[in-house]
């Protein structure tokens, strides 16, 4: 069997070699996915922190902005229009509010997945023990990040609607398309072919993915929760609209720790699935002990 990106090589009837690199390439449990997961961020956390920042605060600057344009700023801080909806003053959030909430959802969403493309760059880069890091993701991602940030962008569009309508097709969509990204950063594939490649790769493994992505987010959520509560706790004296913005401006910093994360999992979780479908790991060590013999400078095998 062959592997995009990747050369041909038979499973191994032997004693399995060791890991080049600090991923293990076998099946990967629910806890090792999330305690792989924290050391990719840490190895790479110069490249997926500042642009998992970047993607907080662009998501928190268009939901502000929306509502500071449409005068719906101090309503929103004060929380007074959810009062009136808890006391049946009215039956409907304010527009203002849903469209805030529905794009800063949509950058969210499409920067989550650029990053879980990135990080399975990274992974890659760490699967195989390679040593000049910066070089190798720059070989990695040549060529490849317009692919990325379309297939992220349409992967993104098409959650965010599905969650808006009723959710469910959210779901179902996001489940079809979360390794889309990372086949687009490791396959050097269009964005069709990504697509399709996320279909085929996830049949089987979607229950899985659902019950990661969940872990993952309510882990998140809960830090950015406590985190945040305790600074607006200790900025009692602001006003509504200035302890809203604090705890956005907050929200975007943590997300270079939390959104670099669940970047990260789900890019191992892409990894880990070829690992069990494709019998993966053989060819990656393969990979990596040949790209340790190729001369300094010379093309890098399986780049294509």
């Amino acid at each position: 069997m062959s592997f995009p990106g990747f050369p041909s090589y038979p499973p191994p009837w032997g004693p399995v070699a060791a890991d080049p690199g600090p991923i293990p390439l076998r099946p990967l449990s629910a806890g090792d996915l999330l305690g792989a997961g924290f050391g990719v961020v840490r190895r790479h956390l110069a490249l997926l922190g500042p642009v998992s920042v970047l993607i907080g605060v662009l998501s928190s600057a268009v939901s502000l902005g929306i509502l500071a344009g449409t005068g719906s700023l101090t309503e929103y801080a004060s929380g007074r229009w959810l009062d009136d909806v808890m006391n049946g003053a009215t039956t409907s959030v304010p527009v203002p509010m849903l469209v805030a909430a529905t794009l800063g959802t949509v950058v969210s969403v499409v920067g989550t997945i650029v990053v879980s493309g990135l990080a399975a760059a990274c992974a890659g880069v760490d699967a195989m023990g390679r040593q000049s890091v910066p070089g190798a993701l720059r070989e990695r991602l040549a060529g490849r990040l317009p692919s990325l940030l379309l297939t992220s962008v349409l992967v993104g569009i098409a959650i965010s609607i599905g969650l808006a309508l009723v959710v469910v097709p959210g779901v179902l969509i996001y489940l079809a398309w979360a390794l889309a990204a990372p086949a687009a950063a490791m396959e050097r594939a269009t964005p069709g072919t990504a697509l399709r490649r996320s279909v085929r790769l996830t049949v089987g493994h979607r229950s899985r993915i659902l019950g990661m992505t969940l872990l993952i987010g309510v882990i998140a959520f809960g830090i950015d929760v406590v985190v945040t509560s305790v600074i607006q706790a200790a900025a009692a004296s602001m006003t509504a609209v200035a302890a809203l913005v604090l705890s956005q401006a907050i929200s975007a910093v943590l997300a270079a720790l939390t959104t670099s994360w669940i970047g990260a999992v789900i890019a191992l979780l892409y990894i880990d699935i070829r690992v069990r479908a494709e019998n993966l790991g053989p060819a990656l060590r393969a990979f990596a002990a040949a790209d340790r013999t190729r001369p300094t400078g010379g093309p890098a095998l399986g780049s294509a």
